[in-house]
């Protein structure tokens, strides 16, 4: 059966149409197809509206027939509540992909292309292969046949395991495995590789004029990948507007720069493939394994370890050296340890793509807005992707706005490779949007917080018409005006010099996105041992921020014990879960926080029924007569007890003494519920001084409110806001992948040069946490880990512009570009 490409399912709409019943339940299971579902659900909204009964993704979820968790004040949950591998992670007890060995392992490097778009003419391997240490080497020439159709992605142009016709720097040419890396390194050196070297489109808005060649099959322009149907509601282009405002937006690629590098130590035994990997998502590792080896799930482990030096998004699946090492160690009967360099980690993974938002907008003197033009433009990479459509959410959602145009374009380039990044597209949407929104406010004169919070949507999506639930946009914009004295400190751009040459200025922007929300399968199993003690048993992927001890939370307050009688792993093993989706699009809350709390609600049922039956045989035993049910019981503390005589109980362990079958087992199977248009909300807001001689920004506050419905682990929820704002800060003010547009190079692929902040300069922000219940969340939760990406880059350029009254729309927001823009205005 041919592979379905899940990209092009989302952008092509007679290939979606083309697909069997057989092809659609394919897809369901799909890794590729997943991700789309949870990081980027706009790419994938046509698709889903038009076919979504035949995913499984339409009608009504599967209810819980679990009771509800026990009722009153919370026990657990609201908890400031430490990592449960905390320790490990501060000091070397933690085992971390990279530092591990196996004996016998062999080292694998991969030797790169160097143009951005060449044909190989010819590979002579033989020096290399003499050196003393070398083992293998795996190029195009040997193969082995059953893998020469394989490739990652979708088609047009496409990633074969080797390509004879490559579309980047940095396109495998031949995989290396030796006795040491120094060995393999050499062998790199020794290998003769003859290019024809091609025209390589290097600026995406060249590549997509039909004058630009074409590089693979298609009937658009240039190199352009996708042009998607644009939404249109109302009649933005005859409405009219007391004003007008526009606006062009540019955003740079951005890298996620984890600390610990892309790594993983593969080996067999016997027919069976066994991986330890830097993964977001242990399940779709192994999925993406078993499509490329062409080989059946269950003949794949793959191990999480747990400890892992961050993942934003492009760890979610395999890439081409993953396959490589798999195949390296299946010829050579060795464990392979594929490490990636720094190098190799900045260009050959994916990354946050550039973008260009080309946007207009009218408004009335009442400050209502009258219509909304928005076009989004997207550089994808060398690859089929889509992210342009991705930056509508926000555009679409989250203001009144009656007549609405928005368009999107991804467009392929000899470049660095498009992929989910923390927040994914939703940053690029929130960054026009809100210089839009801002432009807009002082063009009738009307206070921007005020301009906002008359145009808030807080109903539901107005296309689909899907619900929000609960939302509070209002109340974290109010809580960031009130918290930055707004009324007090706003003033018109430039009137508040601080001192000679330095001026005060402030500014507040708001986000919504999709992120957050839970996805499928939500799945889990909880154990209540012969003691007592209960195990957590869950493939929700912990990559740093704590996802794991949420976990334990969620099952210690549904099932009704303390925290300390429930334990699980740090790690994921593929053989002994069930898979629950990735850690991606912030979906683990209300994914593995879904299952566990229905595997916790089950197990709680059983325990109730065997403890009614344990009260009636102990009252059999004493002469007396009872008919206690399940109903009739309840559990907290780890006590169970007959609610009407409390002062009764049996511990867990007196309850499964009398279960005398095993253990209790609390099982989930759960649908999530497609009512509910799930949404993210914030508001940020900072003061700064910009030294308009010496172009610097200096953040003095900052402050961030996020919406979450309910704060699980309030201790949690502020690191992840904290950072977030670290690292979007960062990407606002500094950070930007550069290429040299004459030869296609990376120029700065390394963290010295790429300059994400130290913490000399990153900014803490005063977090306010926002608690307006979610129908749809685990106790009322929406997930907090993408969100507060979005903001810092409004943000801070709207509050450059009040200090000194100069637009920089293009990002990163460099002393070059402030003192130009200040010599321009």
């Amino acid at each position: 059966m041919a592979r379905i490409e899940a990209v092009r399912v989302a952008q092509d709409a007679a290939y979606a149409a083309s697909l069997t019943d057989a092809d659609w339940r394919t897809l369901s299971a799909d890794p590729e197809w997943q991700q789309l579902v949870a990081e980027q659900s706009e790419m994938v909204a046509n698709v889903m509206a038009t076919h979504g009964d035949k995913l499984g993704y339409a009608g009504d979820p599967v209810a819980s027939a679990t009771p509800a968790a026990p009722s009153g004040a919370f026990k657990v949950i609201g908890s400031d509540i430490a990592r449960m591998q905390g320790i490990g992670i501060v000091t070397n007890l933690g085992q971390y992909t990279e530092n591990m060995r196996m004996p016998g392992m062999l080292f694998m490097r991969t030797l790169r292309s160097r143009y951005p778009h060449a044909k190989i003419t010819s590979i002579d391997t033989s020096k290399a292969e003499k050196l003393p240490g070398v083992r293998k080497i795996l190029h195009r020439g040997n193969l082995p046949d059953e893998y020469k159709d394989v490739f990652l992605g979708a088609a047009n142009p496409t990633r074969f395991l080797f390509n004879e016709e490559v579309f980047e720097v940095g396109s495998p040419i031949a995989a290396i495995a030796a006795d040491s890396e120094h060995i393999a390194d050499e062998a790199m050196r020794q290998i003769d590789v003859q290019y024809t070297v091609l025209p390589a489109a290097l600026d995406f808005l060249e590549a997509m004029k039909s004058s630009t060649p074409k590089q693979f099959q298609s009937n658009l322009d240039g190199t352009t990948i996708a042009v998607t149907p644009p939404l249109v509601r109302g009649d933005p282009t005859k409405t009219n507007a007391d004003a007008t405002v526009d606006l062009i937006a540019h955003k740079p690629v951005e890298q996620h720069v984890a600390l610990e590098v892309t790594n993983g130590l593969f080996w067999w035994d016997n027919d069976k493939l066994n991986a330890i990997y830097t993964s977001q998502w242990a399940h779709g590792v192994r999925a993406g394994l078993s499509q490329a080896l062409k080989i059946p799930q269950n003949k794949i482990r793959v191990v999480q370890p747990g400890y892992v030096g961050s993942g934003y998004g492009y760890r979610s699946g395999i890439d081409l050296a993953e396959v490589h090492a798999a195949i390296l160690s299946k010829l050579t009967a060795r464990p392979i340890k594929m490490n990636y360099t720094r190098y190799e980690d900045f260009v050959t993974r994916t990354h946050r793509n550039e973008f260009r938002d080309e946007m207009k907008m009218g408004v009335n003197k009442d400050g209502s807005i009258a219509f909304g033009q928005f076009k989004v433009i997207a550089n994808v990479g060398a690859q089929r992707a889509g992210a342009a459509n991705g930056a509508w959410f926000n555009m679409q959602n989250l203001y009144n706005i009656p007549n609405l145009r928005l368009e999107a374009i991804d467009v392929m380039t000899n470049s660095f490779k498009s992929g989910p990044y923390r927040c994914v597209s939703h940053p690029n949407g929130t960054f026009a949007l809100e210089l839009t929104m801002e432009k807009a406010a002082y063009a009738i004169g009307m206070d921007p917080v005020a301009f906002r919070l008359k145009n808030l949507n807080e109903v539901g999506n107005p296309d689909t018409k899907a619900p929000f639930s609960n939302p509070g946009i209002r109340d974290c914009i109010t809580a960031v005006r009130d918290a930055l004295n707004w009324s007090a400190k706003w003033h018109a751009p430039k009137a508040n010099q601080v001192r000679p040459g330095v001026y005060h200025g402030i500014g507040l922007a708001a986000h919504a996105c999709s992120h957050g929300a839970g996805g499928n399968p939500a799945s889990g199993q909880v154990i209540i041992n012969s003691d007592g003690t209960v195990q957590a048993v869950s493939a929700t992927n912990d990559i740093g921020d704590g996802q794991r001890s949420l976990l334990m939370m969620i099952v210690a307050e549904a099932l009704g014990v303390p925290l300390t009688s429930v334990t699980t792993t740090p790690f994921v093993d593929t053989d002994l879960t069930t898979d629950n989706s990735g850690t991606f699009g912030s979906q683990q809350t209300n994914t593995g926080g879904r299952g566990q709390f229905e595997a916790a609600t089950d197990a709680r049922k059983q325990a109730l029924d065997w403890g009614a039956r344990k009260f009636n045989d102990d009252a059999k035993k004493a002469g007396q007569t009872t008919s206690f049910a399940a109903a009739d019981m309840d559990l907290v503390d780890g006590k169970v007890f007959v609610k009407a005589n409390p002062g009764k109980t049996l511990g867990l362990a007196d309850v499964m003494a009398f279960k005398t079958s095993g253990p209790i087992v609390g099982r989930a199977d759960y649908v999530q519920d497609p009512k509910w248009q799930r949404t993210a909300w914030a508001a940020h807001g900072a003061e700064v001084e910009v030294d308009t001689v010496l172009g610097s920004i200096k953040i003095t506050r900052y402050v961030a409110a996020h919406d979450l419905g309910k704060a699980l682990n309030p201790f949690a929820v502020q690191q992840q806001i904290e950072g977030g704002v670290v690292m979007a800060t960062a990407s606002a003010l500094t950070e930007e992948l550069l290429i040299d547009k004459a030869t296609g190079l990376p120029l700065n692929p390394n963290l010295l040069d790429y300059k994400p902040l130290s913490i000399k300069d990153a900014p803490l922000a005063e977090v306010i946490i926002i608690e307006k219940a979610k129908e749809y969340g685990v106790f009322g939760a929406h997930g907090i880990g993408e969100p507060p990406m979005a903001l810092p880059a409004p943000v801070i350029a709207i509050a450059v512009y009040n200090a000194v009254g100069v637009w920089v729309s293009d990002m990163p927001l460099t002393r070059e570009k402030l003192l130009t823009a200040l010599k321009a205005g």
